[in-house]
């Protein structure tokens, strides 16, 4: 742990970057407290301000929490959630190694609106199945997540238990479709108290929208999801750089 005194970079800065870096080697496990305030002023020859400068940054990213009273305590590491290759939402947790449980909050059929038909290219049904589902990983709210389907593709879609099973196992083994491509849009919004009461977080927390359609190779779409995640809890990686494009939007000056 050093300070480079020379560096253009803030003093504060740089402590940020050596406790991330600590962290992201192991040097500071998840649940593991880290040098006080104090501690680190006497290690590094710096002041109270800079060292709680940092670690009050540390915190606001979530990758440090207070215990008052006891200290400053490595918190688990974010969820990763790829916009990626994997069709499923289950998968994709899997894939990470995470154990991901699925809580049913309704399972119903609707009917929609001409405009929300001409959106989902619906020809043959005015009928959808809305499905919201809650994603727990290691028993933390990760995702509440709603998915819209059309009936005509699975008439008999909520006879399933769809908490124990991966929906696009159900709709590949049970309805034999095939998934061709999906897309993805990613934006920021606010909780609002219903969502914040089931992903337990407070009302105005910041959250990332994923909305995902999924199309067969008909180009029909098969699937509109959506799905809410807390900001703190979600870190997205892309693997092809290629195929990123970002749209900023309502940028006020």
């Amino acid at each position: 742990m050093e300070i480079n005194r020379k560096s253009a970079l803030p003093l504060y800065y740089q402590l940020k970057e050596i406790i991330k870096e600590d962290v992201d080697v192991g040097k500071y496990k998840p649940g593991e407290k880290i040098p006080s305030e104090n501690e680190l002023c006497d290690i590094l020859s710096i002041s109270r301000n800079t060292a709680k400068q940092a670690i009050v940054d540390l915190v606001s990213e979530g990758i440090l929490y207070r215990v008052q009273g006891k200290g400053t305590f490595v918190a688990e590491k974010k969820i990763f959630k790829g916009l990626t290759d994997a069709f499923s939402f289950s998968s994709e947790f899997k894939m990470n190694g995470g154990k991901l449980k699925t809580k049913v909050i309704f399972a119903e059929k609707i009917s929609e609106t001409k405009e929300t038909l001409e959106y989902l290219k619906l020809k043959e049904s005015k009928e959808l199945f809305r499905i919201q589902r809650l994603r727990v990983l290691n028993d933390i709210p990760v995702a509440l997540q709603t998915s819209y389907i059309p009936k005509f593709f699975c008439p008999n879609l909520l006879k399933f238990d769809l908490s124990q099973n991966s929906l696009f196992d159900i709709l590949k083994e049970n309805y034999n479709l095939s998934f061709s491509y999906f897309t993805e849009n990613l934006t920021c919004v606010r909780a609002d108290r219903y969502e914040a009461e089931l992903l337990k977080i407070k009302k105005g927390s910041p959250l990332f929208l994923l909305t995902r359609k999924t199309f067969n190779k008909n180009d029909e779409i098969v699937e509109v999801a959506r799905s809410f995640m807390p900001g703190d809890r979600s870190e997205f990686y892309f693997r092809h750089g290629e195929g990123l494009s970002i749209e900023l939007n309502h940028i006020m000056e």
